[in-house]
């Protein structure tokens, strides 16, 4: 019979961890009291890794790589320190880059932890773009159909038009000012209704005596 494998107790790797966990670091830094958590929590490490990911897509969806390593940056003061930063991007981005406080934090966390959050970050970005474009995509190939789709029915429509009939009628659309399948409509039966009124009247039946 086989020697069951002995399992390590949750406990007993608990209490290792709490003899390992660091705790709360505290530098002076410009004779000012600097509190590092050298690792960050699950829920804010994933407030961080959103965080990063938010601020590199602006209102109207557009990409901006360019701010990832500020964010970051800004938020391993305000995440693993006590660091309050201001609204103002272009502020907070003259503080972040003109001061040391980055690496004096960083030289106290999990260099590993932060890593992984930027990756995270990285992977969750490339997700929303190839999720983007997968849309675009389908909805150019929806417009695609939809173009096909009306050029059939304007070639049942208006395939016994001539060349001066359908000149005429791009006239007419094109005098609106609007370019819709309404107004094509429109110009059609206003077309069709000056040729019937400009027509010849049909021979009168002379009544023979």
């Amino acid at each position: 019979m086989a020697k069951k494998e002995k399992r390590i107790s949750i406990n007993a790797l608990e209490r290792i961890a709490k003899e390992q966990a660091p705790g709360i670091i505290t530098e002076q830094w410009y004779d000012i009291e600097v509190s590092i958590k050298p690792f960050l929590p699950l829920m804010e490490m994933l407030e961080f890794c959103m965080e990063i990911v938010d601020t590199c897509f602006l209102d109207d969806g557009d990409f901006m790589p360019e701010v990832m390593d500020f964010i970051v940056k800004s938020g391993v003061l305000t995440h693993y320190a006590n660091f309050t930063l201001p609204d103002s991007i272009s502020k907070r981005y003259w503080l972040v880059y003109n001061t040391d406080a980055v690496d004096m934090v960083m030289r106290h966390i999990n260099l590993a932890q932060l890593q992984e959050i930027v990756d995270s970050a990285n992977r969750k970005i490339a997700y929303i773009c190839n999720s983007e474009s997968a849309t675009i995509r389908a909805k150019m190939d929806e417009f695609l159909e939809s173009v096909g789709a009306m050029q059939e029915q304007t070639e049942d429509v208006f395939g016994g038009l001539s060349q001066e009939d359908v000149g005429a009628l791009l006239s007419a659309v094109q005098s609106s000012g609007e370019l819709s399948e309404e107004k094509i409509v429109e110009a059609y039966v206003d077309l069709m209704r000056r040729q019937a009124s400009d027509a010849p009247a049909p021979p009168t039946l002379v009544e023979v005596k």
